[in-house]
């Protein structure tokens, strides 16, 4: 923050996103999952928060941003089967109606685990500020939820192998435009 404070030419930073979903032991790896997002906005005339809040503008201009090495670990998903499929059906009510929600997501004790399209193992270690709350709270899974990954579609698995083997995620959305 402070190497890029007096860089006009840099609006805010952006922050690389880890998405744990189900447990702390896994993340959601796909192209539903967003990857970077802007997380530190310089205070400047105009900037507002745009459409669900998950980016910024500055009047109806995307902001000039610098990706750093630095990364959000998301935990927002992290929930035993029964707290997703509340999560799931919770926040689908803004959008649909309850016979849509009792028909696609009816009430049960587990969840189907296929939005999240992609599951791999966490390799690293948490945060120390987590590492408690992970050993007090975490579950195990009876089966391994990696092998749950086969309900992407056919466009979608064409474009993260193209990911997977360049690292370029094409027709990715971006709030933002990245300078140097």
């Amino acid at each position: 923050m402070e190497d890029e404070l007096n860089n006009s030419n840099v609006e805010a930073l952006l922050l690389k996103y880890k998405h744990f979903y189900a447990s702390y032991d896994y993340l959601a790896e796909s192209r539903r999952w967003y990857r970077r997002e802007v997380r530190i906005i310089k205070n400047l005339p105009g900037v507002h928060s745009y459409r669900d809040a998950q980016g910024f503008r500055i009047n109806d201009r995307k902001l000039k941003v610098k990706l750093i090495d630095a990364y959000i670990y998301h935990y927002g998903w992290v929930k035993p089967p029964k707290g997703l499929q509340g999560k799931v059906r919770n926040f689908n009510q803004f959008y649909q109606t309850d016979e849509w929600i009792e028909e696609n997501y009816p009430m049960q004790d587990s969840h189907d685990m296929h939005n999240a399209d992609r599951l791999v193992h966490f390799k690293g270690t948490h945060p120390k500020v987590m590492q408690a709350r992970i050993a007090a709270a975490n579950w195990k899974f009876e089966k391994d939820l990696t092998k749950e990954n086969s309900k992407m579609n056919f466009r979608r698995r064409v474009l993260q192998k193209i990911e997977d083997l360049t690292g370029l995620r094409l027709f990715e959305y971006r709030n933002y435009k990245i300078v140097k």
